[in-house]
């Protein structure tokens, strides 16, 4: 009887592992890789994001959900591109999102766009540091800013 029970034991074991490495082995490879591999739910990571720090109404949302999706749109084709060098697809890149930081301002209201500003001159809008660049707080905050 004990080894009965060790055997449907070892069998139930076995099945609860299987169903948890299937469950696993279905979700994309891409949700793994962090966030600069999470495609479409980037875009409302960053909307997630902005509306907790700014208190965005619904009706703000609604009209710059459409921004950040394009932007994760352009960014992605980008990343693809083959026929631009490292340093291209970085202006490129800065000059997409700068012009979606425009039409977003466009969209804020003046205490929101105050709360942006302070953040930037307190230097909390840029959390990563940038290999081979010494952090030391003496970084010149526009070039942090526009990497955002």
């Amino acid at each position: 009887m004990l080894k009965f029970r060790m055997l449907m034991l070892l069998v139930a074991l076995l099945l609860a592992g299987f169903g948890a490495f299937a469950q696993d082995s279905s979700q994309p490879a891409a949700t793994t890789a962090g966030p600069k591999h999470m495609g479409g739910d980037r875009a409302e990571h960053k909307l997630k994001k902005l509306s907790k720090r700014l208190n965005l109404t619904d009706d703000q949302k609604e009209k710059i959900r459409p921004i950040l999706q394009d932007q994760e749109k352009q960014l992605k084709s980008l990343e693809s591109d083959t026929t631009l060098t490292a340093q291209q697809k970085h202006e490129k890149a800065r000059d997409i999102r700068m012009s979606s930081k425009s039409q977003m301002a466009d969209i804020l209201t003046p205490e929101q766009k105050e709360k942006i500003q302070s953040r930037k001159t307190h230097g909390e809008g840029h959390h990563r540091m940038h290999p081979g660049k010494a952090n030391s707080g003496t970084s010149d905050s526009s070039a942090s800013d526009q990497q955002q």
